[in-house]
């Protein structure tokens, strides 16, 4: 009788045991014993995209006086179209050559998120022609409230148009003082897990900091058999990033539990599956 009392009690906690180990639980284990963390899925919808937002006050600024200078050269700036959506009748766009302003404008044309914005700025000169100088281009957002900044160095052709025949769009985010990390990044999402995330063109894949998007790419038709190439964004270096997934069609949201470390270089990072 104490056997057979001493064998059910080592069966109801044998039972108890496989009991806790449900199938729907947060871990699994690899072949070779090791712990892994599943993909974590939630409801809800997500409209990921990068906070530009800053608290610059609105720069001041002061036209050239043409009388100043006795060349010029017009350069045609076409807004990036990232900024676009931003663009407001209050923005303001500068050249610099050296510390002296040459050129202010305001947007020429602004037809809202779905048409091009243009500046028209014409850059006022003493220099030699053809002569190398160091230029900036400054475009101040006022929605954003925010300076992006670029600088290099450009040939000063007097009466030449840039602009026209060739689109002149420079890549603005580059000069955010916000993020002035900038890490372009390959990131590879596993085929393996299509099953799973029943992915669709449209879907998105997003970089996140603490919650907050510092890199977003969207699905294409190609699904997972390429590499996805984006660019994260960061405050400083050193900032730990995770990477999630949203099916749009499903609204839901993953977080594939991969993380890594951005840098100011190029990275790949292959998205890990349990």
């Amino acid at each position: 009788m104490k056997r057979f009392i001493y064998n059910a009690m080592m069966l109801a906690a044998l039972t108890l045991m496989w009991g806790c180990s449900s199938s729907d639980d947060n871990t699994s284990t690899t072949g070779t014993g090791q712990s892994t963390t599943k993909w974590q899925k939630a409801v809800g919808t997500a409209d990921w995209k990068i906070d530009w937002s800053a608290n610059e006050e609105t720069p001041d600024w002061t036209a050239p006086q043409p009388g100043d200078y006795e060349s010029w050269m017009i350069l045609m700036v076409t807004l990036q179209p990232e900024l676009v959506p931003y663009s407001t009748e209050k923005d303001l766009m500068a050249v610099f050559i050296g510390n002296e302003i040459r050129a202010m404008a305001r947007p020429a044309i602004a037809l809202g998120n779905t048409k091009d914005v243009t500046f028209i700025l014409k850059v006022l000169g003493n220099e030699e022609s053809d002569k190398a100088v160091h230029i900036t281009l400054s475009y101040y957002c006022s929605q954003l409230r925010q300076t992006f900044t670029l600088t290099g160095t450009e040939t000063f052709v007097p009466e030449k148009v840039y602009g026209v025949d060739d689109i002149y769009m420079p890549t603005l985010l580059a000069g955010s003082a916000k993020y002035p990390v900038q890490m372009p990044l390959s990131l590879q999402m596993p085929r393996i897990a299509q099953d799973v995330l029943q992915p669709a063109a449209g879907d998105l894949i997003a970089v996140m900091v603490n919650g907050e998007c510092r890199g977003v790419a969207t699905i294409g038709e190609n699904l997972f058999l390429a590499p996805y190439s984006l660019t994260v964004y960061a405050r400083v270096e050193g900032e730990q990033a995770s990477i999630y997934y949203y099916n749009v069609h499903e609204k839901a949201i993953w977080n594939t539990g991969t993380v890594f470390t951005i840098t100011s270089s190029a990275q790949t990072v292959n998205v890990d599956y349990y």
